[in-house]
């Protein structure tokens, strides 16, 4: 079975369906400026979150522009084509695959009833697009991390009722790191239902928006933003907290995972030696073995040293990620990327296409 851990809709194209909102909050729906629906589909909104310069220097449609790439844009109709996504998974040759978003900011980050009405909007539109389909592929339900105290309950409804196998961590939200106490009843309620969270990062945030264009921000975004949370997560004792907490990480490479292990046992050493003066937080082991324990991570077909990163975590704590139908997916050749790779052995290639996955999402 193989299964892909990180595909994406693209239901920027239909924000005004998505986030169709009644009663008072009925002001805060998108309203759409002009025909058709496509990467140049303009609406009228106030829900995204992040610094409106960073989101300016962010937006990037002209890779999506058919006079520019014809074959990628035409992709982009499997982002809400179900049919279509259909027959592209099977072209790829994916049995199983994760849904995530592309503007997750939106869903997750909103503050307030208005955070919690979007994350439910949105679960429920995309839990009416895979029927039918729902074997195949499986929505991450957003959390909105934005009004904390909602998480556990949208979290339990789209498992209980809607059958999603997962939910949305975000890297942080406004002031709060995810060691934040607000966080820890979700962390219970992921525990309770055995089911993991998916910490997929966007490239703008705090710790990136300095940046003025694309390019730099896609390079630091990602693994700056998830660093803040495998920090908060390791360092600040929620694996502790949380012995059973499963998270899993997106779109920074395995070697990013590494380094990071490695960073946190070498400050661990003396920390661990003055508890109270560095934060009050006694792990009971180093920090490595949280993340060994507690943690996966998503691999790329053409990544230079995973084969390091399976010596070192195991292929048992690595996923498949095709990023499907973004410009920088491998789309159609992650699968057979990883199949053809010499320095990996048959298991490990297994372990990694699904049997990781697999065992993640308890199937």
């Amino acid at each position: 079975m193989i299964i892909d851990m990180d595909s994406h809709l693209r239901e920027g194209y239909f924000l005004d369906e998505v986030y169709k909102l009644k009663g008072p909050l009925a002001k805060f729906t998108p309203q759409k400026a002009g025909d058709g629906r496509s990467h140049a589909t303009r609406f009228v909104h106030s829900l995204e979150p992040g610094d409106a310069q960073a989101l300016l220097a962010f937006k990037h449609p002209y890779i999506y522009d058919p006079k520019n790439n014809p074959e990628l844009a035409d992709r982009q109709i499997g982002g809400y084509d179900i049919k279509r996504r259909l027959a592209d998974a099977r072209k790829e040759g994916i049995d199983k695959q994760i849904i995530f978003p592309t503007g997750i900011d939106i869903a997750t980050k909103n503050v307030g009833e208005l955070g919690a009405a979007l994350a439910s909007s949105y679960n429920d539109w995309v839990g009416d697009l895979v029927k039918g389909h729902a074997d195949v592929f499986y929505p991450c339900a957003a959390a909105p991390a934005g009004c904390p105290d909602r998480m556990a309950a949208e979290l339990r409804r789209c498992v209980k009722e809607k059958g999603f196998k997962a939910g949305h961590l975000v890297c942080y939200c406004g002031p709060r790191n995810l060691d934040h106490p607000s966080f820890y009843d979700y962390y219970a309620a992921a525990q309770e239902l055995d089911v993991p969270l998916l910490c997929h990062p966007n490239s703008v945030g705090e710790l990136t928006d300095r940046f003025d264009n694309f390019f730099k921000l896609h390079i630091a975004g990602r693994p700056n933003n998830c660093t803040t949370a495998l920090i908060a997560l390791v360092a600040g004792g929620v694996f502790e907290k949380f012995p059973r907490l499963r998270v899993a990480f997106f779109e920074c490479s395995t070697e990013w995972m590494l380094y990071w292990m490695h960073r946190m046992d070498d400050d661990w050493e003396w920390a661990s030696e003055y508890p109270e003066q560095t934060g009050g937080i006694a792990l009971r082991m180093a920090p490595s073995e949280y993340i060994k324990r507690n943690c996966y991570v998503s691999c790329e077909a053409d990544e230079r040293y995973l084969a390091n990163a399976v010596a070192e975590l195991g292929a048992d704590r690595i996923c498949m990620a095709t990023d499907y139908p973004h410009f920088d997916s491998r789309f159609p050749e992650t699968v057979s990327g990883i199949r053809s790779r010499s320095d990996l052995t048959a298991q490990q290639k297994e372990m990694i296409l699904g049997g990781t996955a697999a065992a993640l999402l308890r199937l």
